[in-house]
């Protein structure tokens, strides 16, 4: 008995190469999953076959066996009844037993014209000896099954079978992201990745999933925490998006956050002349902060601007509000920012939000290049899954999240275990508070 691991990419090339190698006769003892990075998540899969074969086993195009006595390698896997009902047999353990089967087959295999000195000496029944075989074979493919069962074991032309108590607990999971908000494509993909990392003992521990759920929402969230991290001679930073997620109210809030953490001198830059009142509003915060407020009609004037506020640390740079269904708006704004300008664009959206719309305004604004994103008004949510479809879909790192109207408490800039938390705290606030 022949046995080796083959190691592949994917299942069909590792069951070809055990095909290939050790013929259609194969017998496969079990398959294995192999991932790799953190959690498996992001790593490639990696398939690894375990197989065995009698080692002398003859091809079968020089077979003396008539079709209807033919085994299959299913029949060794699964134990089909092959002539009848079952009898009683005896285990096979030993290597000398081993020894003995495949001394067997040869003998029943032999060609007619080349007898062995065991036949020429007493000439057996060979069919008797097809049958003894076969009923060896038989249970030897039963004592690997029930040792190997605790994976599936797959022939070469089936597919694993599914564990009945591994998709109700994945469901569980599945349904416990769907609590969370979770849009079903998302909550799907999640549960493929308990599937193949997590064994039946883990996903069925609540606490195993509830691990799982948090290791993995972590690590599948984009964030940008310290946006002024990197030394610039003058940062500028724009918030852009759709009316009445409250850019300016979010404007002051960065302002009075930075001042609050460097001794540094910040501008402020207004585009939206559309509203007389949200300039006024950034104005009234300029003079509580001591810091000016230049409005500006064009791109003409947003250059102007920025060479008399040179001498600032940081510029910050409102817009009025932009329908996502209003194209041309959003093109002229995109005249704006002349990329030698070096503008970072936080596109700001309102968890309030309906899902539809939410994506339909990160793809209308999306042609201005945004960095970052900004998310407003959790406060006023009891379900945040689709912060984190936002990052499935958009990739789109987070740099700040706000809470309330309070300027300058409420906001905080992102973090992978806050947003985490968020999400799986549903209608119970933030866990930092």
């Amino acid at each position: 008995m022949q046995v080796k691991v083959f190691e592949s990419s994917d299942m069909a090339s590792g069951l070809k190469m055990v095909k290939d190698e050790l013929g259609p006769d194969a017998l496969i003892l079990s398959t294995k999953t192999i991932r790799s990075g953190k959690l498996g998540l992001l790593g490639k899969n990696r398939f690894e076959i375990t197989a065995a074969v009698d080692s002398v086993w003859p091809d079968q195009t020089n077979s003396n066996m008539s079709p209807q006595n033919k085994i299959t390698e299913r029949d060794m896997l699964l134990g089909t009844d092959l002539d009848g009902p079952d009898e009683p047999l005896p285990t096979y353990n030993s290597a000398m037993q081993l020894n003995e089967l495949s001394k067997k087959s040869r003998q029943s295999r032999q060609p007619d014209n080349e007898p062995s000195i065991e036949s020429s000496v007493n000439q057996p029944d060979l069919q008797s000896e097809v049958d003894e075989l076969k009923g060896m074979i038989k249970n030897l493919g039963r004592e690997m099954l029930r040792i190997n069962n605790s994976r599936p074991i797959v022939g070469l032309d089936s597919e694993p079978e599914k564990s009945s108590t591994d998709d109700s607990y994945l469901q569980s999971l599945q349904q416990r992201l769907l609590d969370y908000g979770i849009s079903d494509d998302t909550a799907t993909t999640i549960s493929g990745f308990a599937k193949e990392s997590l064994t039946l003992d883990q996903v069925s521990d609540p606490f195993k999933q509830q691990e799982f759920i948090e290791d993995t929402l972590c690590e599948l969230m984009h964030v940008c925490p310290d946006i002024f991290k990197e030394k610039r001679r003058q940062h500028r930073v724009a918030l852009v998006g759709p009316t009445g997620v409250g850019k300016t109210t979010t404007l002051a809030k960065i302002a009075a956050s930075y001042l609050s953490k460097h001794s540094s001198s910040i501008g402020f830059i207004t585009i939206d002349t559309y509203r007389i009142a949200a300039v006024e509003q950034l104005k009234v915060y300029g003079g509580i902060m001591n810091i000016p407020v230049e409005v500006v009609l064009n791109p003409e004037q947003l250059e102007q601007a920025l060479l008399k506020l040179r001498d600032k640390d940081l510029v910050l740079i409102d817009t009025a509000g932009r329908s996502p269904q209003d194209s041309l708006c959003i093109e002229e704004l995109v005249t704006f920012f002349n990329p030698e300008l070096e503008i970072e664009k936080h596109l700001v959206l309102s968890a309030t939000t309906r899902e539809t719309e939410l994506f339909e305004a990160i793809q209308r604004f999306s042609i201005l290049g945004i960095d970052n994103a900004i998310i407003t008004k959790i406060d006023e949510c009891t379900s945040l899954g689709l912060l984190l479809d936002i990052q499935i879909r958009e990739k789109i790192p987070y740099s700040y999240i706000t809470n309330g109207q309070r300027v300058p408490e409420d906001i905080m800039e992102a973090d992978k275990n806050l947003l985490t938390q968020i999400i799986m705290s549903p209608g119970k606030g933030l866990p930092y508070e």
